[in-house]
């Protein structure tokens, strides 16, 4: 009896979500065309193509536990299918983009509410929520984050190259040094790799700890995380520059110290992951030492 029942509540989950799937592409289809493009063509957002599969994936691990949660309607989903439908006659209308792939967030959401009900969204909000990700940041917002990053990076790199006996002159942006100028522009800001590290902070904070605080503080260690890399991509440029030749930072060379320092990026987050995770222990071990 128990098997029938679960047999039939998971025909029931799959029709769900091939009616989701379906309505999706009918009505987004054109608007993920448009994404693909601009995560192909512009390298800031080359890290899209990997959140819907990361979603997705997120969704299936939680699989068996959805499969427990009672299918319980909310009128809640009206709400936000009211706000999908505003943002997307809005998106659609006027052809924003980004008015068009925040509804998608908003249609999924009021979908799931108003069909599962509040438990079963709440078990998927952070896939869903994560899908974010995958959208273009607003210009304003763009600008917003470059030209900080744009100036905290020239100047420490300057400082850097300073600290090496490197006659450096520093004008804005500009960098110049005995032998040539660099210009650290906007797509040397470090947005892109600091979008690349926020995304997969998240994603290991969301798989490794189960506390929101530690997520958080998981987060906020990407930035500096990021930012370094990045300072020491500027600063590896300007040594090369410096020691060999001007032609030896560009090409191939830029793309491989590019790498190599995102690399250690990422070297660096996962040891703030393991860092945590000590700390954690170390808190269980003086709760548990406590309470004896």
């Amino acid at each position: 009896m128990i098997s029938t029942v679960e047999s039939s509540y998971t025909l029931r989950l799959s029709w769900y979500l091939i009616l989701f799937v379906i309505l999706t592409v009918i009505l987004y289809a054109p608007t993920f065309m448009e994404l693909v493009f601009l995560w192909a063509e512009n390298e800031d957002y080359n890290h899209g193509f990997l959140i819907l599969p990361a979603s997705a994936y997120l969704v299936w691990r939680k699989r068996r536990q959805l499969m427990r949660l009672p299918f319980c309607s909310s009128p809640l989903g009206l709400v936000f299918l009211s706000l999908w439908a505003a943002f997307y006659l809005l998106g659609a209308g006027a052809q924003i983009l980004m008015f068009e792939c925040c509804s998608l967030i908003l249609f999924l959401l009021g979908a799931l509410l108003l069909t599962a009900g509040v438990r079963f969204t709440r078990t998927v909000l952070f896939p869903v929520v994560f899908l974010i990700l995958m959208l273009p940041i607003p210009a304003e917002v763009y600008t917003l984050l470059t030209s900080p990053l744009q100036a905290a990076t020239t100047g420490l790199s300057a400082h850097i190259l300073t600290l090496a006996d490197i006659p450096v002159l520093r004008e804005g942006n500009l960098i110049h040094l005995p032998n040539c100028s660099m210009q650290v522009g906007a797509a040397c800001s470090g947005i892109r790799s600091l979008l690349s590290i926020i995304t997969l902070s998240l994603l290991m904070g969301y798989l490794l700890f189960p506390s929101n605080v530690e997520r958080a503080l998981l987060i906020a260690l990407s930035v500096p995380v990021a930012m370094i890399g990045n300072i020491l991509r500027i600063t590896a440029a300007g040594l090369i520059v410096s020691w060999f030749s001007p032609g030896m930072a560009e090409g191939s060379s830029h793309t491989l110290a590019g790498m190599a320092t995102f690399s250690f990026a990422c070297v660096l987050l996962l040891g703030g992951i393991f860092l945590l995770r000590w700390i954690e222990r170390k808190r269980m071990q003086y709760i548990s030492w406590f309470l004896r």
